[in-house]
């Protein structure tokens, strides 16, 4: 048998000397074509040749070969590495040739630098390397510090396709030496960890699953290194990543050696793919969990045995996104989430908005499992949504409050009210005691929304058995003026949602609260009077609290608390000003209340109107009350005619205590608008039909110099406002308009005929026409011929005004004169006539006057 042996190698050595001799001739070709000629006669005729003679030429050839891997020519490098790697497969034993062939690759590709300058051959040869793994199987065990140090460096490969395959290396390498593997394989994990990020979705793939199996088969302590890259990739763009990912730690979970130590740090990675983007993976993740949650029951059955023996049928709530976790999957994030919660917390208020999002949709996936056990933890879970509400990302917003919810659900309200409405208050700078409640909110708008947004999400998600006993706290604590006096929009829209949650978690229990819930919801109108899309939510609002007490609308509701909600604010409106909660309350009270209860409220309403638009009061303050005065005034003219009698009851007191005071000329803007708003309050009157005849005796001497005082006034609306509430009082006809005082008004009449405004010009006119009217029919001409002839000759010069409007109005007002002396003023209007620039209007007037006369 040996004798046979050394025969065949003796035909061996003889057959292939020639061509093992060139591979060491100078000349590149020579050595080139010997490479080639070998392969041909050995990998190419390999049929040919049996086992025995191939394992002999190997062990001839493969020394030479090796030293070509050195070769300064490239060509001769890659025949010398494709035909080792061909040939390898074929020989029997291959790991004999190890020792010769592990110190070639160390040398090439286990240096510090790069030795083999060509991208492809460096792969040529990691390739090869896969093949020995492959080839040799545990008989690699020995030279695994070797491939351990080639992979260190070619892990970190400039060449993307080189990191690729010496990731599938390592995991090659694991499973063919696990036990030595063991030793060695915390070296490799940070040059995996420096390629995990690589711009390549493939490389990155390929990283991870090499570093899961790296861990998996070394020591768990390098998934401390690890965490931060992988965290990483659990955003990455591409969704093969994620999924690698996702699956990577699912098998750690499962079958990790030291997994126990590390739940607390890889639960949050995998959980954080139940809201991935693709189904696919989000669907893997919950099925990886609950194989996970399977196997901590079985491995901790006797902690477990009673909750799995007489387990309780979980309370759902029915906003849950995901199925019911099992009792193994609760039990672990129950145990681990005093460990999760500091780092999930910090990351809340990351800088970067995917670490946001991803945090808050943990959170949420954190607390479902938790149940009611998150009562431990409140105080802080708490903080981190306040600020997760105050977000700029609306989708961390949305999270928070879905958060908020189901904390709501879980928790019983005595708990949660305790700690959120202190917060509440103290975000919005209230002062009170309550006892022992305190709280760490920062004060201000912001904080203050995101308080309300939190606290809107627990009364949504709270059962209305529950928070019962809670809604008086809940409702004064949001009613406080301090939280709905703000003219901040996004603390105005969440303090609405919360009422509305409010309304529609406690349902028929709000006819208890429905004052308090109502003065809420007037507070908020206050305060957002100039944002139309609150106020149209406030009534909506309004409209559920009517229909949850069987009120068939929202006027029922005024009618119901109107007088409760007045007779709270006499005891404070002496102190009013523009900006008081409740001087704003009091004006959404009195527009929302209509006009069946204005008259009903009119004892109580004027009181209050007269203090407050007394003349030395702030004048922002008595502009804003004379407009509500004027809407009351309008809104009682629509009353019935025994409302409207109540009401006229108090007209006097309101013209003497009210107008007349406010009418007095003061210097200044402000005090000018405050007089305009005075007499449109009086117009409003007589419009109403308040002022009536028997009114006039009373005021008119106080009432006249105001009247001709604002007449003269510097603001044009109201010098044509004076002339219409004159033209008014003038057409009661009333007796107390005596001879003497009419004649005592009309050069301040006369006066606006030459006004600069030709609308208070024409109001005059109207006016005009009233005046004369006015005149008893017993009126002596010839005593107060000089009256007449002075009003006369003044309305005949503007019977020649450039204005054809004008004319015409002055010509009505001559022809309501003429019943006082007809023959006095053709007289004067045949003085003039020729003066005129056209006569037509004086034969109009003269035509007028001797019809007249023949009637």
């Amino acid at each position: 048998m040996s004798s046979n042996l050394a025969e065949m190698e003796s035909r061996i050595l003889q057959k292939y000397q020639r061509d093992i001799n060139c591979l060491s001739d100078e000349n590149r070709a020579t050595r080139k074509r010997a490479v080639e000629r070998l392969k041909r006669a050995t990998v190419d005729a390999s049929k040919s040749l049996s086992k025995e003679e191939l394992q002999e030429t190997f062990e001839l050839l493969i020394k030479h070969l090796l030293k070509l891997f050195s070769d300064p020519v490239e060509k001769c490098r890659e025949l010398s590495i494709e035909l080792v790697s061909e040939f390898a497969p074929l020989v029997k034993d291959f790991s004999t040739a190890l020792t010769y062939v592990m110190p070639v690759m160390v040398a090439r590709l286990g240096q510090q630098d790069i030795v083999e300058p060509s991208e492809e051959l460096r792969l040529s040869m990691i390739v090869m390397l896969a093949s020995f793994i492959d080839l040799c199987g545990q008989k690699i065990s020995p030279y695994l510090n070797d491939t351990v140090m080639i992979l260190q460096r070619t892990l970190v490969d400039p060449y993307h396709e080189v990191k690729k395959e010496s990731c599938n290396c390592c995991c090659k390498l694991a499973l063919a030496a696990p036990r030595e593997f063991h030793m060695e394989a915390e070296s490799l994990v940070k040059p995996i960890l420096c390629s995990i990020g690589h711009q390549h979705s493939r490389v990155r793939v390929a990283c991870i699953k090499a570093l899961g199996i790296t861990i998996q088969h070394g020591s768990a302590t390098s998934i401390d290194n690890a965490l931060l890259q992988l965290a990483q990739r659990s955003s990455d763009q591409a969704p093969s990543v994620r999924a690698c990912l996702s699956l990577i730690i699912g098998n750690w979970l499962l079958d990790l050696y030291d997994r126990y130590s590390y739940q607390y740090k890889l639960m949050p990675l995998l959980l954080t793919f139940f809201y991935d983007e693709v189904e696919d993976i989000s669907k893997s993740a919950v099925e990886h969990w609950d194989k996970i949650g399977a196997k901590y029951e079985e491995e901790n059955e006797k902690d477990l045995k009673d909750q799995m023996d007489f387990p309780t049928q979980p309370k759902v709530p029915s906003q849950l996104k995901f199925p019911l976790p099992r009792l193994g999957c609760r039990v672990m994030v129950q145990r681990n989430f005093s460990k999760i919660l500091p780092a999930l917390l910090k990351d809340l208020t990351d800088w970067t908005v995917n670490s946001r999002i991803k945090s808050s949709q943990l959170l949420y996936i954190l607390l479902y499992h938790l149940e009611d056990h998150v009562t431990h933890h409140l105080q802080s879970v708490l903080s981190g949504l306040y600020h997760s509400a105050q977000d700029d990302e609306q989708l961390v917003v949305k999270q928070a409050m879905q958060c908020s919810e189901l904390i709501g659900f879980y928790v019983n309200p005595e708990v949660w009210t305790s700690l959120v409405l202190p917060a509440v208050e103290t975000s919005a700078g209230c002062h009170g005691d309550h006892g022992k409640r305190t709280s760490d909110v920062a004060v201000g708008p912001i904080q203050c929304t995101s308080c309300v947004l939190v606290l809107a999400g627990l009364i949504r998600g709270a059962t209305r058995e529950k928070i019962e006993p809670q809604l008086k706290s809940i409702v004064d604590t949001v009613g406080k003026p301090e939280v709905t006096q703000t003219r901040h929009i996004p603390l105005l829209k969440q303090l609405l949602c919360c009422v509305d949650a409010i309304v529609k978690t406690a349902g028929p229990l709000c006819s208890v609260h429905s004052k308090s819930i109502f003065t809420v919801l007037l507070r908020l109108q206050a305060s957002s009077l100039d944002q139309q899309f609150l106020i149209e939510e406030g009534n909506k609002i309004k409209s559920q609290l009517a229909e949850e007490q069987g009120l068939n609308d929202t006027k029922m509701l005024y009618q119901k608390h109107s007088k409760e909600i007045l007779a709270t604010l006499r005891g404070g409106y002496t102190s009013w000003s523009s900006h008081s909660a409740d001087c704003m309350l009091f004006s959404c009270l009195l527009s929302g209340t209509g006009s069946l209860m204005i008259a009903e409220l009119v004892e109580e309403i004027i009181p209050m109107l007269v203090y407050c638009l007394r003349p030395e009061e702030d004048p922002k303050l008595k502009l804003h009350f004379f407009t509500l005065l004027i809407e009351v005034v309008l809104n009682a003219a629509k009353t019935s005619d025994t409302s409207q009698q109540n009401f006229s009851s108090f007209t006097t007191y309101v013209v003497t205590d009210i107008v007349i005071p406010n009418c007095v000329w003061r210097a200044g803007r402000t005090a000018a608008a405050v007089r305009t708003a005075a007499i449109t309050c009086l117009q409003a009157l007589l419009q109403g039909n308040f002022l009536l005849e028997s009114h006039i005796g009373k005021l008119l001497p106080d009432l006249q110099p105001r009247l001709m005082s604002c007449l003269d006034d510097d603001v044009q609306s109201t010098r044509l406002t004076s002339c219409k509430v004159l033209r008014q009082l003038l057409s009661l006809k009333s007796t107390d308009f005596t001879i003497d005082r009419l004649h005592s008004i009309y050069s301040d009449l006369l006066k606006r005929l030459d006004d600069s405004s030709d609308e208070i010009r024409l109001a005059m006119s109207n006016t005009l026409q009233a005046y004369f009217s006015a005149f008893p029919v017993q009126y002596d001409k010839m005593l107060y011929k000089a009256h007449i002839e002075v009003l006369y000759k003044s309305l005949l010069i503007h019977l020649d005004d450039p204005s054809a409007s004008i004319q015409a109005s002055v010509l009505e007002v001559l022809k309501e004169a003429s019943r006082l002396n007809p023959a006095q003023l053709v007289e004067q209007v045949n003085l003039v006539r020729s003066k005129h620039r056209t006569t037509s209007y004086c034969d109009q007037l003269l035509t007028y006057i001797e019809n007249s006369r023949t009637l």
